[in-house]
């Protein structure tokens, strides 16, 4: 069974057309996702986080 997760960002259309956010599962963990670059890792902090999904959806130009 996949772990419970839910978005606690905004999604936001990469520059490649794709989806990005961020996730936080029942015990407060964060992941930063991305549809183009199967992007599924794990993030230490909510600010740090929020910095990624502005820089990644400038630049990350991969699709699917």
């Amino acid at each position: 069974m996949e772990e419970y997760r839910e978005i606690v960002s905004d999604v936001v259309t990469t520059a490649g057309g794709a989806q990005a956010w961020i996730e936080m599962n029942l015990s407060g963990y964060l992941t930063k996702r991305c549809t183009g670059c199967d992007l599924d890792e794990d993030v230490p902090a909510l600010a740090p986080a929020l910095q990624w999904l502005t820089d990644h959806a400038a630049t990350c130009t991969a699709h699917h």
